[in-house]
């Protein structure tokens, strides 16, 4: 009869626990059920191989914290019809990327993760590029390679539309505008009368205006 009794109040215990915490998801202050959105970026504007990694993270019905991680890669291999007066028959440039971009969301309609909302954002960029000349032949003169290093910083406003679908499938886009700063250290090459060239560093910065297109593809939880 005891061992009865205690089987009968575990179960109330059990079914009892288990409607306060479904009331407590569906009767919150904001639903809990998606807090987190991860999604991986599309890109569609032209002459860009920027990929990104971006994280959000939920904390009110009207509010979020965000942050990515982009990466960009561009390799250009030019062959020329005639070799140059140095010999050089032609060139191979590569460039590379990383980025951070940390920001928050306002949603003006909706309740997030999904509505249309507003993002000011950061964009902190880092960069590589390298220029080298080829030879004619193996044992043509040796040019050296010109590298570079760029790096900028920017901010952005963000104007975008989130939609999430049962089970989690989300779709992003926006459209932003902002300002960036961007610095570069380069070598500079200047050719000699004996073929050769010389090199030298040089500095520039510039501010420019700068527009983004965002089509993020991604899941809600």
């Amino acid at each position: 009869m005891v061992a009865g009794q205690w089987a009968l109040a575990l179960s109330l215990a059990v079914v009892s626990t288990s409607a306060f915490a479904q009331e407590g998801v569906t009767t919150g202050s904001f639903p809990v059920e998606r807090r987190n959105v991860v999604t991986v970026s599309v890109p569609i504007q032209a002459g860009s191989t920027r990929v990104a990694l971006a994280g959000e993270r939920v904390l009110g019905e009207r509010f979020s914290l965000e942050l990515g991680l982009f990466a960009g890669f561009n390799h250009i291999r030019q062959r020329f019809e005639e070799p140059w007066p140095n010999g050089a028959v032609g060139s191979n440039q590569t460039q590379y990327e990383l980025g951070l971009m940390p920001g928050v969301r306002f949603y003006l309609a909706g309740r997030a993760p999904q509505g249309l909302w507003l993002s000011p954002r950061l964009e902190v960029t880092l960069g590589r590029a390298s220029h080298g000349m080829l030879p004619s032949t193996l044992n043509g003169p040796l040019l050296p390679d010109l590298d570079a290093n760029p790096w900028s910083v920017g901010g952005m406003a963000v104007l975008g539309y989130s939609v999430v679908v049962d089970p989690g499938f989300t779709v992003q886009a926006g459209v932003g505008v902002g300002a960036v700063r961007s610095a570069n250290s380069y070598d500079q090459g200047t050719w000699r009368s004996d073929g050769g060239m010389s090199v030298e560093r040089a500095h520039e910065t510039t501010w420019s205006f700068a527009q983004r297109l965002l089509l993020n593809l991604g899941w809600a939880f």
